[in-house]
C-alpha cells in the first residue's frame, strides 16, 4: 500500500501533466509563476497564522528606531530606512507589515533567479529556487521585517555582482557589488562576514592575477566604503550607550573555549538542519563519487569562486567563535543561502530532469498550500495556548493607553508586553523603569508624562511604578481576552498607572 502510494505522489498524472508544463514553459515564465503564487501564498499565511496574535514585537523596535532618522541605532540602519520608507506608502496596519516581509522575501528570490541563471541550465535553476522555497528561513521564519531579513535582497545582490565582475571584470558590477556589500552590512554587522568571505575568495582561484590587476577590486573597495562611511562615522562619534550595552550584553560573551566549540558545532549543524530538503533533493538525484567530488569543489573556476562565496561566510562566524565568544545561532543565517543551488546543482555530472524539475515545483506549491490550510489552526492554537500571552494583546494595551492619557506618552513597564506597543503608537517612546531605590532616577522619570504598564505577575514591575506614583497618578487593572473564530484566550491583566509630569514644568 505504502509502495503505492509513493508511486501515485511520485509518478501520477499530476507530476506528468506538470513536467508536460514545465517543458511548454521557459525558465522565466515558470519562475514568474512560481513566485508569484509563493507570495500570494505565503503573504494568506503570516495573515491568517498571525490572525490571533498582534504584529511582532521587532516591528515595534523599528517603529521607535524610523520615528528619528540616523545613520545608526542598536542595529545598523536599513531596518529602521526600509521601515520608514514602506510606511509612507503604506498604512501602519498588521497586513502591511506581512506584505513588506513576504516582499523582502520575493525581491531575494528575484535576485537569487538572475544568480542562478548565471550558472544553472534550466532544470536545474527551477529545481534549486523551488529547494530554497520550502527552507524555513524563506517561509514560515520570515514573517516579519527585522535585522536578519532585511539583509536577504542585499546579500543576494551583492554575490551576485561579485561573480559578475570576477568573471568579466565589469566596471558596473565591480561597483554594485561594493555597493550591495555595505548596504547588506547597513543591515546586520553579520554582513562583515560576507565582506571578510569575499576578500578571501578574490585571493583564491585562477585569474587572480588578472583580477588584481584590474581596476575592479578598488572600485568593489571604494563603493563599499562610500556606503558604510556615514554608518561607521555615527559609530565612532554618536552611538549610544544603548548600542554598547546591547553588544555586551546580547552579542559578546565570556565562555571557555570546549563551551565555545560545541557553539560552533551546534551553529553548524542547526544551519545544515535548515536546508535538510534541499539536500534531500541531491540525494534522489543519486550523484556519482565523481559528482560529489566536484560538488566538494568544482573543476571549474568560476564554480569554485560561488563556492568559496557561499561556504566562507557561513563558516567564519563558527572560526570567529572560537576566538572571540558570541552569541550564535543558526536563525543569523537568513541571507547566507542564495548560492545554495549553485553549489548542490550546478556540477556538470549532475542532470536535472524535466520530471525532477516538475517534482521539486509540486512539493514547494504543496507545502506552500499546506501553509496555507493549517495557518487557521496555528492562530486557534496561539489564542488558546499560554505560550504567547502578551504577543495577542499589543493593540488592546495600545487603545488602553491612549483612552487613559488622551496622547501617545512615554511608556515604561513589563518589558514583554512594552516592546509590543510601538507599532501601535508611533508617537510613544519607551522609557526604562528605575530602580524602586534610586531617588535621583525616580525624580527624572517623574519629570515625563507617562504611562506604566505591569503584567499580574511582574512584581518588579509594580514596585517601581509605586515607588513613581505621585498625588497626580492613576492606576487601574484592566483584563484583556483575545477571540478567533469562537475560541478565547485565556485573561491576562495589566495594571496601568498614569503619570503627569510634576514639579514647575508640569502642565
Amino acid at each position: 500500500m505504502v509502495r503505492h502510494l509513493y508511486q501515485a505522489l511520485w509518478n501520477g498524472p499530476h507530476v506528468r501533466a506538470a513536467e508536460k508544463f514545465e517543458r511548454r514553459h521557459s525558465a522565466n515564465s515558470l519562475f514568474g509563476m512560481a513566485v508569484s503564487a509563493f507570495f500570494l501564498l505565503w503573504m494568506l499565511n503570516f495573515c491568517l497564522s498571525n490572525a490571533s496574535v498582534d504584529i511582532h514585537f521587532d516591528l515595534g523596535e523599528a517603529s521607535v528606531w524610523a520615528e528619528q532618522f540616523a545613520f545608526g541605532y542598536k542595529h545598523p540602519p536599513m531596518t529602521a530606512w526600509l521601515f520608514i520608507l514602506w510606511f509612507s506608502v503604506f498604512p501602519r496596519a498588521d497586513w502591511a507589515a506581512y506584505l513588506l516581509a513576504v516582499t523582502t522575501v520575493t525581491v531575494t528570490f528575484a535576485i537569487t533567479w538572475r544568480l542562478l541563471r548565471d550558472y544553472l541550465q534550466k532544470e536545474s535553476a527551477l529545481t534549486g529556487i523551488a529547494a530554497l522555497m520550502v527552507v524555513p528561513l524563506f517561509t514560515f521564519l520570515a514573517s516579519r521585517l527585522n535585522a536578519n531579513t532585511v539583509m536577504m535582497p542585499f546579500w543576494a545582490a551583492a554575490q551576485l555582482f561579485y561573480l559578475r565582475a570576477r568573471r568579466d571584470l565589469g566596471i558596473a558590477d565591480a561597483i554594485l557589488a561594493g555597493a550591495f556589500v555595505g548596504l547588506t552590512f547597513l543591515g546586520k554587522y553579520w554582513a562583515i562576514y560576507l565582506a571578510v568571505g569575499m576578500a578571501i575568495t578574490s585571493l583564491i582561484g585562477s585569474g587572480t592575477r588578472s583580477f588584481w590587476r584590474s581596476p575592479v577590486p578598488y572600485l568593489m573597495g571604494l563603493s563599499a566604503s562610500l556606503v558604510v562611511a556615514p554608518h561607521v562615522y555615527w559609530f565612532v562619534t554618536d552611538r549610544s550607550q544603548a548600542t554598547q550595552d546591547f553588544m555586551e550584553a546580547s552579542v559578546m560573551v565570556a565562555q571557555p573555549f570546549g563551551t565555545a566549540l560545541i557553539g560552533s558545532i551546534s551553529y553548524l549543524a542547526g544551519s545544515v538542519a535548515y536546508i535538510a530538503v534541499p539536500l534531500l533533493y541531491l540525494i534522489i538525484l543519486r550523484p556519482t563519487r565523481a559528482a560529489v567530488a566536484d560538488i566538494l569543489w568544482p573543476a571549474d573556476r568560476d564554480r569554485q569562486q560561488a563556492h568559496l562565496l557561499f561556504l566562507l561566510p557561513l563558516v567564519l562566524p563558527a572560526l570567529a567563535n572560537m576566538v572571540f565568544p558570541h552569541r550564535l545561532t543558526p536563525l543569523w543565517t537568513f541571507p547566507n543561502w542564495a548560492l545554495l543551488p549553485v553549489v548542490l546543482f550546478g556540477s556538470p555530472l549532475i542532470t536535472v530532469h524535466p520530471v525532477g524539475a516538475a517534482r521539486a515545483g509540486l512539493v514547494a506549491l504543496s507545502v506552500s498550500a499546506a501553509a496555507v490550510l493549517a495557518a487557521p489552526y496555528v492562530a486557534h492554537l496561539r489564542v488558546t495556548s499560554n505560550a504567547e500571552l502578551h504577543e495577542r494583546h499589543y493593540r488592546h494595551v495600545a487603545e488602553e493607553v491612549l483612552r487613559l492619557s488622551n496622547s501617545d506618552q512615554s511608556i515604561a513597564g513589563t518589558r514583554e508586553i512594552v516592546q509590543g506597543l510601538f507599532f501601535y503608537l508611533p508617537e510613544a517612546r519607551p522609557i526604562a523603569l528605575p530602580s524602586s531605590t534610586d531617588s535621583t532616577a525616580l525624580a527624572a522619570v517623574r519629570a515625563n508624562d507617562m504611562v506604566i504598564i505591569c503584567s499580574a505577575a511582574d512584581e518588579t514591575c509594580r514596585s517601581g511604578s509605586i515607588a513613581i506614583e505621585g498625588p497626580s497618578a492613576g492606576s487601574t487593572n484592566v483584563t484583556f481576552r483575545r477571540s478567533f473564530l469562537g475560541f478565547t484566550s485565556p485573561p491576562a491583566t495589566y495594571r496601568f498607572t498614569v503619570i503627569r509630569r510634576q514639579g514647575p514644568t508640569g502642565r
